[in-house]
């Protein structure tokens, strides 16, 4: 399970509270195009690295994933999940939920405040970047849990790039979240494109729908409160 923490998550995972992970193409499970039963596949392995974190499976909470820029606080208890409408999600520092997000293709996009702990966790495709779904997560960050951005360190995760695809989202989530006040060398590109390579990722273009889903977690590390 620790190859689900990669390089790219340490400077989020270097903060003892945090447990960021990007879980990854799963061997041996069957791809579809029915999104539902693809993941109601992986949820076995899913929620056992949930689990070898020390966090309970119930304490998952997701986004409906609409292609949108609405973004939703989440908590230790609340509404029903997935949260209907919405690609981000936010949840301050202390709260023992799991933030997760699903992509094939997609970019996932981690944002962490050291200062009040505060974390969000975002969808951002072609449309939902062309929305600027990355300034609504932080603006909302701000006004709901504080958390001011040029505090905050980002990561993006593996995602389809050019020259598999004709829009370069990286380039603009970088500008997005810069444009929004987090300092450029705070943002880390993991750099890797899911459409190269299909021994590790899944690619919703290069599989023709007949794919598999990464799930992106980011929550709080049990054991660092254990441990205060």
């Amino acid at each position: 399970m620790s190859t689900y923490s990669p390089d790219y998550l340490k400077v989020l995972n270097d903060y003892p509270e945090n447990f960021a992970r990007f879980i990854t193409r799963v061997p041996g499970i069957p791809t579809s195009t029915d999104r539902m039963s693809v993941i109601s596949a992986l949820t076995p392995t899913h929620e056992a690295v949930l689990e070898e974190g020390g966090i309970a499976p119930k304490m998952l909470r997701r986004a409906q994933q609409v292609h949108g820029n609405k973004v939703a606080l989440v908590g230790d208890i609340g509404c029903s999940y997935p949260v209907e409408g919405v690609d981000g999600l936010i949840c301050g520092g202390k709260a023992d939920c799991c933030l997760g997000i699903y992509v094939a293709d997609c970019a996932a996009i981690w944002i962490y405040d050291p200062v009040t702990q505060s974390r969000g966790l975002i969808h951002s495709g072609k449309l939902g970047t062309q929305q600027n779904i990355v300034g609504e997560t932080l603006t909302a960050m701000y006004k709901i849990l504080g958390v001011q951005a040029s505090d905050c360190i980002a990561v993006i995760s593996p995602c389809i790039r050019p020259p598999h695809y004709e829009v370069d989202i990286v380039t603009k989530i970088k500008q997005e979240l810069v444009d929004a006040g987090v300092a450029a060398e705070n943002i880390t590109d993991s750099g890797l494109d899911t459409a190269a390579d299909l021994e590790s990722f899944y690619s919703y273009r290069i599989e023709k729908g007949n794919t598999g889903r990464m799930l992106a977690l980011f929550g709080r590390n049990p054991a660092a409160e254990d441990a205060e």
